[in-house]
């Protein structure tokens, strides 16, 4: 009897604490002004692959993830986002691997755009990991943070191998490509990375099956 009152007062400590772990952390609501203009920031952008030592803050990480992947305005059926997509289907989702950022503890987090808000899923610095599966990237560990994004092809199956291999990228490049620029305007410094090992982006993501990893941004200020 005793050892089942143990046992049972165990189980619901581990709930208790899984559920400390993954609650959500609102972020602070993101700017929809700015000083700078589009045609200044794409003039300034270039590839970045040297990052100062320096944290961001949790307001910048705040503007990178809604430019990237957030919501405008109510739609009819859905809330309208940032990026278009074809057939409004969203086959993405977008993670970061935080390694410096003021109020924010190392680890893997995801962002949920309906609420404007981050899960962490993992605790700990995962740059290091993170370099090593994409081909040791040097500038992926200095980064304060890197944002991936993962596709779930089986969500444009319904567009055949027209989807999986065309529309689920061009999305892709709409929400890295203001990922791009909302980091210009910040003043901060980003690159593009593709040449990565899916499978151990994956492994250190701990993806579901349906996701697989596509695209990587290290976000930082510039050395």
């Amino acid at each position: 009897m005793k050892q089942k009152f143990v046992f049972t007062l165990s189980f619901f400590y581990l709930l208790f604490i899984q559920d400390l772990f993954t609650q959500e952390i609102k972020l602070p609501s993101a700017n929809k002004k700015s000083n700078v203009s589009f045609e200044e920031t794409i003039y300034k952008w270039s590839a970045t692959r040297r990052f100062q030592n320096k944290p961001l803050t949790l307001n910048q990480i705040s503007q990178l993830l809604w430019s990237a992947f957030g919501t405008t305005v109510d739609g009819v059926t859905s809330a309208t986002r940032v990026f278009p997509s074809a057939g409004a289907i969203y086959p993405l989702e977008l993670y970061i691997v935080v390694g410096n950022v003021e109020n924010l503890p190392a680890g893997l987090y995801k962002y949920n755009y309906k609420n404007h808000s981050l899960t962490q899923l993992k605790k700990g610095d995962l740059r290091d990991s993170l370099t090593s599966a994409a081909l040791n990237q040097f500038f992926i560990k200095q980064a304060p943070v890197n944002f991936v994004w993962t596709a779930k092809y089986n969500k444009v199956a319904i567009y055949g191998e027209r989807g999986k291999t065309r529309y689920i990228h061009i999305d892709l490049g709409h929400s890295a490509q203001n990922l791009t620029i909302q980091a210009t305007a910040l003043g901060l410094g980003t690159v593009q990375v593709g040449a990565f090992d899916d499978e151990k982006v994956k492994e250190i993501l701990s993806l579901p099956d349906e996701e697989t990893p596509v695209y990587i941004m290290p976000v930082g200020y510039k050395k």
